[in-house]
This record gives structure tokens, sequence and C-alpha cells, in this order.
């Protein structure tokens, strides 16, 4: 699996724990939006300690490639991080599928990064692991999110009841997939 991609604007890298202080700077610039669409996972998740371990735990994974990361970053400056995507619950042979996630920092939405990430890493994974389906679950009210995966080629498949707990309360979640022979 390639460790960095890097697309006409866009440097794409796996990170570990070495880097948990440019991933700390991205959540705390950003944690007020974040938390509005996923759970926060731990009480000191927002600690240089909390992110050293998960990335250390996220870099133990990808090595098994059972989930990928890759932390985006403009080609003109490798030290902030303005987003990432993720591929979580890699799933071979037989099923060929892997959830797709992603996050922009707030000062980096609509300019299209995050759909350019997205198309140049699909394909990769497609490539080198075989993935054939490409899953999303997003919440019913965030539209450019929809919007995005939507211009993707992702289809709407329907509502996951009570899916994912954000906030304290169970959420229902669209179900968005995208097929790679499409």
């Amino acid at each position: 699996m390639k460790f960095q991609v890097s697309t006409e604007r866009l440097d794409l890298k796996i990170l570990n724990s070495d880097d948990a202080q440019l991933v700390l700077d991205f959540y705390n610039r950003n944690g007020d939006i974040f938390e509005k669409y996923e759970p926060v996972i731990g009480n000191n998740f927002y600690t240089l300690e909390h992110q050293q371990k998960l990335l250390d735990f996220e870099y133990k994974s990808i090595m098994k490639l059972i989930m990928i990361r890759y932390w985006i970053f403009e080609k003109n400056n490798p030290n902030k991080i303005i987003g990432t995507v993720s591929y979580r619950n890699i799933i071979r042979p037989i099923y060929e599928c892997c959830t797709v996630g992603y996050k922009m920092d707030r000062d980096y939405v609509n300019k299209g990064y995050c759909s350019e990430a997205l198309a140049n890493t699909i394909p990769l994974l497609t490539k080198e692991l075989g993935i054939h389906r490409f899953e999303a679950l997003i919440l019913p009210d965030n539209a450019p999110s929809i919007h995005m995966v939507e211009k993707l080629g992702f289809k709407y498949e329907g509502i996951l009841r009570d899916k994912i707990i954000i906030g304290g309360e169970r959420l229902d979640h669209c179900m968005y997939a995208y097929l790679a022979d499409n």
C-alpha cells in the first residue's frame, strides 16, 4: 500500500505517532464541527498522549490492511493537516468492501480537496487491495457531505436506523455506496 499519494494540489500521507502534534492541532481547530457528525472516543481525546496512541493503533491496523487513513496536506504547506480520508472495516476477499470516512478543516471546505483526495485513493484501494464496494454513512441532515459523495458517484441505498451514537444519542445514518466497476 502506498504511504504517500500526490494529487494535483495535495499530498496525502499515512502518519504515525511521531505526527501526533499535527493531528492534535487539526482536531483542536475543528473539534466543535467534527463532534456534530461523529463520536469522540475517549475522555482524553484532545491530548497529545491520546493522539499518539490512536496513531499507533491506526498504523498497526494499516500494516494489517484492515484500515487506511490518509491525512491531507496542501502541497505548499506540508506542516498543516487540512483534512483526512479513511477506509475502515476493510474486509477481503469475499466482501471486498470498506467504510469511507472523511473530514476537512473548517477553513478548507468547499474547495474540492476532499473530493480530490477520495477520487485519487478509491482507485488505489481498488487496484492494490481489490476493494469493490465503498460505503459512506452520513447523517441525513449533512447536505454538503451527501452532495460530495453523490458527485463522486456514490448512490443512496437507504437509512440505517439507530446506527451510531453521537453526543449520547443513537442516530440514523444514510447509506451511500460506490461500486468500483461503475
